[in-house]
């Protein structure tokens, strides 16, 4: 799942779901909320409209990362998936 990051996500997230605690941290998040903060997340950041466009791994690592770090890395483990799929 996605770990939320940053103090404007968990206090997004805390409004969602009206639970103040949510601002405690990851590991209130990790232990209460893992699979929730995920789709909250998903969702907040439409990735199923950029996934429905078939888009390419450093666009992904993007939306998700802001970003490009890492992105050599998925781009090799994207490849090897594709091979076994």
């Amino acid at each position: 799942y996605i770990q939320l990051t940053g103090r404007a996500n968990y206090q997004a997230f805390a409004n969602y779901i009206k639970d103040p605690r949510v601002m405690e941290g990851v590991d209130y998040v990790s232990q209460h909320y893992p699979f929730s903060s995920a789709g909250f997340w998903w969702d907040a950041n439409q990735m199923n409209q950029l996934c429905d466009q078939n888009p390419t791994v450093a666009q992904v690592t993007k939306r998700v990362n802001g970003g490009y770090n890492g992105l050599e890395d998925r781009e090799m483990y994207y490849k090897r998936a594709v091979k076994v799929i």
